[in-house]
Protein backbone atom coordinates (compact mmCIF):
# COMPACT_ATOMS: atom_id res chain seq x y z
CA UNK A 1 0.00 0.00 0.00
CA UNK A 2 1.40 3.40 -1.04
CA UNK A 3 0.87 6.49 1.13
CA UNK A 4 -0.01 9.84 -0.43
CA UNK A 5 0.11 12.97 1.73
CA UNK A 6 -1.38 16.31 0.68
CA UNK A 7 0.30 19.26 2.40
CA UNK A 8 -1.83 22.43 2.69
CA UNK A 9 -1.18 25.65 4.67
CA UNK A 10 -4.33 25.47 6.82
CA UNK A 11 -7.90 24.25 6.81
CA UNK A 12 -10.24 26.88 5.33
CA UNK A 13 -13.10 27.30 2.83
CA UNK A 14 -11.02 28.25 -0.22
CA UNK A 15 -11.02 26.23 -3.42
CA UNK A 16 -7.85 24.32 -2.48
CA UNK A 17 -9.23 23.21 0.86
CA UNK A 18 -12.75 22.45 -0.34
CA UNK A 19 -11.37 20.34 -3.19
CA UNK A 20 -9.05 18.48 -0.84
CA UNK A 21 -11.91 17.64 1.51
CA UNK A 22 -13.91 16.21 -1.40
CA UNK A 23 -11.65 13.14 -1.37
CA UNK A 24 -12.21 10.88 1.65
CA UNK A 25 -9.10 10.20 3.69
CA UNK A 26 -7.85 6.66 4.16
CA UNK A 27 -7.56 3.74 1.77
CA UNK A 28 -8.60 3.94 -1.87
CA UNK A 29 -8.55 0.75 -3.89
CA UNK A 30 -7.32 0.93 -7.46
CA UNK A 31 -7.11 -1.81 -10.04
CA UNK A 32 -3.64 -3.04 -9.06
CA UNK A 33 -2.93 -1.54 -5.64
CA UNK A 34 -4.19 0.49 -2.72
CA UNK A 35 -3.45 4.12 -1.97
CA UNK A 36 -3.76 5.59 1.51
CA UNK A 37 -4.58 9.30 1.34
CA UNK A 38 -3.41 11.50 4.20
CA UNK A 39 -3.66 15.24 4.75
CA UNK A 40 -1.32 17.53 6.67
CA UNK A 41 -1.71 21.24 7.44
CA UNK A 42 1.15 23.56 8.33
CA UNK A 43 -0.84 25.15 11.16
CA UNK A 44 -4.04 24.50 13.07
CA UNK A 45 -6.31 27.48 12.45
CA UNK A 46 -9.56 25.91 13.61
CA UNK A 47 -8.69 24.08 16.80
CA UNK A 48 -9.43 20.75 15.11
CA UNK A 49 -7.99 17.54 16.50
CA UNK A 50 -5.62 15.37 14.47
CA UNK A 51 -6.08 11.72 13.63
CA UNK A 52 -4.23 8.86 11.90
CA UNK A 53 -4.79 10.29 8.41
CA UNK A 54 -5.06 14.01 9.14
CA UNK A 55 -2.61 16.21 11.02
CA UNK A 56 -3.42 19.85 11.71
CA UNK A 57 -0.04 21.17 12.84
CA UNK A 58 0.67 23.53 15.73
CA UNK A 59 -1.74 26.32 16.67
CA UNK A 60 0.51 29.17 15.63
CA UNK A 61 0.69 31.82 12.91
CA UNK A 62 1.62 30.88 9.35
CA UNK A 63 4.29 33.57 9.63
CA UNK A 64 6.01 31.67 12.42
CA UNK A 65 9.07 29.82 10.99
CA UNK A 66 8.45 26.96 13.43
CA UNK A 67 5.38 25.92 11.43
CA UNK A 68 7.58 25.10 8.45
CA UNK A 69 10.29 23.43 10.51
CA UNK A 70 7.69 21.34 12.31
CA UNK A 71 6.10 20.19 9.03
CA UNK A 72 9.52 19.34 7.57
CA UNK A 73 10.60 17.31 10.62
CA UNK A 74 7.33 15.40 10.63
CA UNK A 75 7.82 14.52 6.97
CA UNK A 76 11.36 13.30 7.67
CA UNK A 77 10.19 11.19 10.60
CA UNK A 78 7.23 9.72 8.76
CA UNK A 79 7.81 10.15 5.01
CA UNK A 80 4.96 9.30 2.62
CA UNK A 81 5.55 7.59 -0.70
CA UNK A 82 4.25 10.72 -2.43
CA UNK A 83 4.11 14.27 -1.10
CA UNK A 84 1.76 16.75 -2.80
CA UNK A 85 2.37 20.38 -1.80
CA UNK A 86 -0.24 23.07 -2.50
CA UNK A 87 0.50 26.82 -2.54
CA UNK A 88 3.81 28.62 -2.07
CA UNK A 89 4.10 28.18 1.69
CA UNK A 90 4.05 24.42 1.28
CA UNK A 91 6.42 24.74 -1.67
CA UNK A 92 9.01 26.00 0.82
CA UNK A 93 8.67 22.75 2.78
CA UNK A 94 8.81 20.68 -0.43
CA UNK A 95 12.11 22.32 -1.40
CA UNK A 96 13.92 21.38 1.81
CA UNK A 97 12.27 17.95 1.96
CA UNK A 98 13.25 17.10 -1.61
CA UNK A 99 16.82 18.24 -1.00
CA UNK A 100 17.04 15.95 2.03
CA UNK A 101 15.09 13.04 0.51
CA UNK A 102 15.73 13.29 -3.27
CA UNK A 103 14.49 9.74 -3.88
CA UNK A 104 11.05 10.45 -2.42
CA UNK A 105 8.38 11.41 -4.92
CA UNK A 106 6.98 14.94 -4.66
CA UNK A 107 4.42 17.02 -6.57
CA UNK A 108 4.02 20.77 -6.63
CA UNK A 109 0.31 21.65 -7.02
CA UNK A 110 -0.37 25.09 -8.55
CA UNK A 111 -3.73 26.77 -7.99
CA UNK A 112 -3.41 30.25 -9.47
CA UNK A 113 -2.52 31.45 -12.96
CA UNK A 114 -0.12 34.15 -11.75
CA UNK A 115 2.36 34.72 -8.91
CA UNK A 116 0.98 36.83 -6.09
CA UNK A 117 4.36 38.21 -4.95
CA UNK A 118 8.12 37.70 -5.31
CA UNK A 119 8.36 35.00 -2.65
CA UNK A 120 5.56 33.04 -4.37
CA UNK A 121 7.46 33.27 -7.65
CA UNK A 122 10.81 32.14 -6.22
CA UNK A 123 9.43 29.36 -4.01
CA UNK A 124 7.37 27.83 -6.79
CA UNK A 125 10.14 28.18 -9.38
CA UNK A 126 12.62 26.27 -7.22
CA UNK A 127 10.00 23.71 -6.20
CA UNK A 128 9.09 23.12 -9.85
CA UNK A 129 12.72 22.27 -10.57
CA UNK A 130 12.91 19.78 -7.74
CA UNK A 131 9.45 18.21 -8.00
CA UNK A 132 8.86 14.98 -9.89
CA UNK A 133 5.61 16.34 -11.30
CA UNK A 134 3.76 19.66 -11.46
CA UNK A 135 0.00 19.61 -11.17
CA UNK A 136 -2.20 22.56 -12.05
CA UNK A 137 -5.84 23.37 -11.41
CA UNK A 138 -6.32 24.44 -15.04
CA UNK A 139 -4.71 24.68 -18.47
CA UNK A 140 -4.36 28.43 -17.93
CA UNK A 141 -2.40 27.95 -14.72
CA UNK A 142 -0.17 25.35 -16.35
CA UNK A 143 0.51 27.57 -19.35
CA UNK A 144 1.26 30.75 -17.40
CA UNK A 145 3.12 29.36 -14.40
CA UNK A 146 5.27 26.51 -15.70
CA UNK A 147 8.37 27.37 -17.79
CA UNK A 148 8.56 25.79 -21.27
CA UNK A 149 11.42 23.47 -20.28
CA UNK A 150 9.33 22.07 -17.42
CA UNK A 151 6.04 21.64 -19.26
CA UNK A 152 6.77 17.93 -19.65
CA UNK A 153 6.28 17.58 -15.89
CA UNK A 154 2.88 19.28 -16.03
CA UNK A 155 -0.55 17.76 -15.62
CA UNK A 156 -3.95 19.41 -15.28
CA UNK A 157 -6.17 18.03 -12.53
CA UNK A 158 -9.93 18.41 -12.99
CA UNK A 159 -11.49 20.68 -10.37
CA UNK A 160 -15.04 19.45 -10.70
CA UNK A 161 -15.95 18.27 -7.22
CA UNK A 162 -19.22 16.49 -7.88
CA UNK A 163 -21.67 15.58 -10.60
CA UNK A 164 -25.00 17.34 -10.34
CA UNK A 165 -28.21 16.85 -12.25
CA UNK A 166 -29.41 19.60 -14.55
CA UNK A 167 -30.91 22.32 -12.31
CA UNK A 168 -34.48 23.49 -12.68
CA UNK A 169 -34.64 26.45 -15.04
CA UNK A 170 -36.69 29.38 -13.74
CA UNK A 171 -37.41 32.92 -14.91
CA UNK A 172 -34.75 35.46 -13.89
CA UNK A 173 -34.98 37.83 -10.97
CA UNK A 174 -32.60 40.67 -9.99
CA UNK A 175 -30.98 38.53 -7.31
CA UNK A 176 -27.21 38.22 -7.34
CA UNK A 177 -24.85 36.13 -5.23
CA UNK A 178 -21.13 35.61 -4.58
CA UNK A 179 -19.28 33.16 -2.38
CA UNK A 180 -15.60 33.04 -1.56
CA UNK A 181 -13.03 34.78 0.58
CA UNK A 182 -13.51 38.54 0.79
CA UNK A 183 -10.05 39.42 -0.50
CA UNK A 184 -8.68 42.01 -2.94
CA UNK A 185 -8.12 39.27 -5.55
CA UNK A 186 -11.90 38.82 -5.95
CA UNK A 187 -12.43 42.40 -7.08
CA UNK A 188 -15.61 42.83 -5.08
CA UNK A 189 -15.29 46.61 -5.07
CA UNK A 190 -15.95 46.54 -8.81
CA UNK A 191 -18.81 44.07 -8.34
CA UNK A 192 -20.46 46.51 -5.92
CA UNK A 193 -20.11 49.37 -8.42
CA UNK A 194 -21.73 47.30 -11.15
CA UNK A 195 -24.49 46.19 -8.80
CA UNK A 196 -25.15 49.78 -7.68
CA UNK A 197 -25.84 50.71 -11.32
CA UNK A 198 -28.35 47.86 -11.50
CA UNK A 199 -30.05 49.06 -8.32
CA UNK A 200 -30.55 52.50 -9.93
CA UNK A 201 -32.70 50.77 -12.57
CA UNK A 202 -34.14 48.05 -10.34
CA UNK A 203 -34.39 49.25 -6.71
CA UNK A 204 -35.51 45.79 -5.55
CA UNK A 205 -32.29 44.13 -6.70
CA UNK A 206 -30.32 42.24 -4.04
CA UNK A 207 -26.73 41.02 -3.77
CA UNK A 208 -25.79 38.31 -1.24
CA UNK A 209 -22.07 38.14 -0.46
CA UNK A 210 -20.98 34.96 1.33
CA UNK A 211 -17.56 34.25 2.76
CA UNK A 212 -15.06 34.95 5.52
CA UNK A 213 -13.26 38.26 5.78
CA UNK A 214 -9.99 38.26 3.87
CA UNK A 215 -9.11 41.74 5.11
CA UNK A 216 -11.51 43.99 3.16
CA UNK A 217 -14.97 43.33 4.59
CA UNK A 218 -15.17 46.67 6.43
CA UNK A 219 -14.06 48.50 3.28
CA UNK A 220 -16.73 46.75 1.23
CA UNK A 221 -19.44 47.54 3.77
CA UNK A 222 -18.33 51.18 3.81
CA UNK A 223 -18.41 51.23 0.01
CA UNK A 224 -21.95 49.82 -0.01
CA UNK A 225 -23.04 52.61 2.35
CA UNK A 226 -21.31 55.23 0.20
CA UNK A 227 -23.04 53.91 -2.91
CA UNK A 228 -26.37 53.97 -1.11
CA UNK A 229 -26.98 50.23 -1.53
CA UNK A 230 -26.40 49.00 2.02
CA UNK A 231 -30.02 47.79 2.21
CA UNK A 232 -29.60 45.87 -1.05
CA UNK A 233 -26.45 43.99 -0.01
CA UNK A 234 -26.17 41.22 2.60
CA UNK A 235 -22.80 40.17 4.03
CA UNK A 236 -23.51 36.77 5.56
CA UNK A 237 -20.02 35.67 6.58
CA UNK A 238 -18.87 32.09 5.98
CA UNK A 239 -21.53 29.48 5.29
CA UNK A 240 -21.60 25.69 4.98
CA UNK A 241 -21.97 24.27 1.46
CA UNK A 242 -25.57 23.22 2.13
CA UNK A 243 -26.46 26.76 3.23
CA UNK A 244 -24.76 28.23 0.16
CA UNK A 245 -26.84 26.00 -2.09
CA UNK A 246 -30.02 27.11 -0.36
CA UNK A 247 -29.17 30.78 -0.80
CA UNK A 248 -28.05 30.18 -4.40
CA UNK A 249 -31.39 28.59 -5.25
CA UNK A 250 -33.03 31.98 -4.76
CA UNK A 251 -30.58 33.83 -7.01
CA UNK A 252 -30.35 34.14 -10.80
CA UNK A 253 -26.85 35.55 -11.30
CA UNK A 254 -23.42 34.83 -9.86
CA UNK A 255 -21.39 38.06 -9.75
CA UNK A 256 -17.60 37.80 -9.41
CA UNK A 257 -15.20 40.37 -10.88
CA UNK A 258 -11.90 38.76 -9.95
CA UNK A 259 -8.60 40.41 -10.79
CA UNK A 260 -6.83 37.07 -11.01
CA UNK A 261 -7.91 33.42 -10.86
CA UNK A 262 -6.86 29.86 -11.50
CA UNK A 263 -9.78 27.48 -11.94
CA UNK A 264 -12.22 29.62 -9.90
CA UNK A 265 -14.02 26.77 -8.17
CA UNK A 266 -16.90 28.92 -6.91
CA UNK A 267 -17.75 29.92 -10.48
CA UNK A 268 -17.88 26.22 -11.43
CA UNK A 269 -20.17 25.50 -8.48
CA UNK A 270 -22.40 28.43 -9.42
CA UNK A 271 -22.69 27.16 -12.99
CA UNK A 272 -23.67 23.71 -11.77
CA UNK A 273 -26.44 25.42 -9.81
CA UNK A 274 -27.74 27.02 -13.02
CA UNK A 275 -26.73 30.58 -12.12
CA UNK A 276 -25.65 32.73 -15.06
CA UNK A 277 -22.15 33.98 -14.19
CA UNK A 278 -21.26 37.66 -14.55
CA UNK A 279 -17.48 37.39 -14.46
CA UNK A 280 -14.19 38.86 -15.55
CA UNK A 281 -12.59 36.48 -18.10
CA UNK A 282 -9.44 35.80 -16.07
CA UNK A 283 -7.67 32.50 -15.52
CA UNK A 284 -9.55 29.40 -16.61
CA UNK A 285 -12.86 31.29 -16.54
CA UNK A 286 -12.21 32.45 -20.09
CA UNK A 287 -12.03 28.81 -21.23
CA UNK A 288 -15.23 27.41 -19.73
CA UNK A 289 -17.33 30.56 -19.93
CA UNK A 290 -18.43 32.05 -23.25
CA UNK A 291 -19.79 35.58 -23.39
CA UNK A 292 -23.39 35.65 -24.54
CA UNK A 293 -23.72 31.85 -24.52
CA UNK A 294 -23.36 30.79 -20.90
CA UNK A 295 -21.98 33.92 -19.23
CA UNK A 296 -21.72 37.69 -19.25
CA UNK A 297 -18.11 38.89 -19.42
CA UNK A 298 -17.22 42.00 -17.46
CA UNK A 299 -14.98 44.05 -19.75
CA UNK A 300 -16.46 47.49 -19.19
CA UNK A 301 -18.98 48.24 -16.47
CA UNK A 302 -21.72 50.04 -18.41
CA UNK A 303 -22.12 47.38 -21.14
CA UNK A 304 -22.19 44.73 -18.42
CA UNK A 305 -25.13 46.45 -16.72
CA UNK A 306 -26.90 46.73 -20.07
CA UNK A 307 -26.34 43.01 -20.78
CA UNK A 308 -27.79 42.01 -17.40
CA UNK A 309 -30.81 44.27 -17.85
CA UNK A 310 -31.36 42.76 -21.29
CA UNK A 311 -31.38 39.24 -19.83
CA UNK A 312 -33.82 40.24 -17.10
CA UNK A 313 -36.15 41.61 -19.79
CA UNK A 314 -35.89 38.44 -21.89
CA UNK A 315 -36.72 35.36 -19.77
CA UNK A 316 -36.51 33.01 -22.76
CA UNK A 317 -32.90 34.00 -23.51
CA UNK A 318 -32.00 33.86 -19.83
CA UNK A 319 -33.41 30.33 -19.54
CA UNK A 320 -31.46 29.27 -22.60
CA UNK A 321 -28.24 30.57 -21.06
CA UNK A 322 -29.04 29.01 -17.70
CA UNK A 323 -29.54 25.63 -19.37
CA UNK A 324 -26.22 25.97 -21.20
CA UNK A 325 -24.52 26.86 -17.91
CA UNK A 326 -25.65 23.66 -16.18
CA UNK A 327 -25.11 21.48 -19.23
CA UNK A 328 -21.44 22.45 -19.65
CA UNK A 329 -20.20 20.45 -16.67
CA UNK A 330 -22.16 17.26 -17.32
CA UNK A 331 -19.96 14.19 -17.83
CA UNK A 332 -16.73 16.04 -16.93
CA UNK A 333 -14.18 14.06 -14.83
CA UNK A 334 -14.23 14.56 -11.07
CA UNK A 335 -11.38 16.00 -8.99
CA UNK A 336 -11.11 12.95 -6.74
CA UNK A 337 -10.81 10.54 -9.67
CA UNK A 338 -8.24 12.69 -11.51
CA UNK A 339 -6.23 13.31 -8.32
CA UNK A 340 -5.99 9.63 -7.39
CA UNK A 341 -5.28 8.54 -10.97
CA UNK A 342 -2.42 11.04 -11.24
CA UNK A 343 -0.99 9.90 -7.90
CA UNK A 344 -1.19 6.24 -8.90
CA UNK A 345 0.48 6.94 -12.24
CA UNK A 346 3.34 8.83 -10.58
CA UNK A 347 3.95 6.07 -8.04
CA UNK A 348 4.12 3.53 -10.85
Amino acid sequence: MKRVRHLIPYDAIGGVEVAARSIPLGIHKTRNEELRLERQYLVNSSGASSGPTQYHGPSISLNNPYAYWHAFVRLLQDPPDLLIASLWRCALVLIVYKMMRPNRKAVLFLHLAHNVHWLDRIANYVAMRLADSIWADSFTTLKHRVPPDLQHKGRVISFLLENRSQPEITAPSPDFIFWGRLSPQKGLDRALKIFSSIVVRLPAAHFTIIGPDGGIKNELMAQARQLGIENNVSFTGAKAQADIRTLASSASFYLQTSIDEGMALSVVEAMQTGLVPIVTPVGEISRYCAHGKNAVFVLEDAPTVDAVMSLLADPVRYKRMSYAVGQYWEAKPLYRDDFLAAAKELLG
